[in-house]
């Protein structure tokens, strides 16, 4: 799959979810209706798309039932991302050599999530800075994640939250 039709079919994912929970073999028919027809999942391509974004933290596992002889699990969006820390947003401020905490990575993951979900970033973008994010040793490091996007505190309009 072509990292255009991977980043359309998780779009049309998260468009499925966004009115509620859905089982994954429910999302295969609700990727085809939204998309008209055009797209028809293969089951081994939804739960690679599921795998990434629940890595993201774009969506997480609602509930899990036995049906018949098998495991069914239901997805839903993520919760909206709370800021992150004021002690997390400083310490990502300071000098670019200084050395970052899981929080702070953290943070620059929820971050670099809110801008994916204002449409500043594409998905391959989120999952390559988010892993750059997430393995980040240095406030430097995590910078290059987020060098080109507005801080996680900017509003849209030019206002400062």
């Amino acid at each position: 799959m072509s990292t255009r039709s991977a980043e359309e079919a998780a779009l049309l994912v998260l468009a499925a979810l966004a009115p509620g929970s859905q089982h994954g073999f429910g999302l295969i028919g609700d990727v085809e209706r939204l998309s008209g027809g055009r797209v028809q999942l293969r089951v081994g391509t939804l739960y690679n798309v599921l795998d990434r974004l629940r890595a993201l933290g774009l969506i997480g596992v609602e509930r899990q039932e036995i049906t018949g002889r098998r495991l069914r699990r239901y997805y839903q969006i993520a919760t909206a991302v709370s800021a992150p820390p004021l002690a997390a947003a400083t310490a990502i401020r300071a000098g670019t050599s200084l050395r970052v905490a899981d929080s702070d990575r953290d943070a620059t993951a929820a971050a670099l999530r809110e801008h994916f979900a204002r449409g500043r970033i594409t998905l391959a973008e989120l999952d390559a800075r988010v892993g750059v994010a997430l393995t980040a040793t240095t406030r430097g490091e995590l910078l290059r994640a987020t060098r080109d996007l507005p801080p996680h505190d900017y509003v849209d309009g030019g206002r400062w939250q």
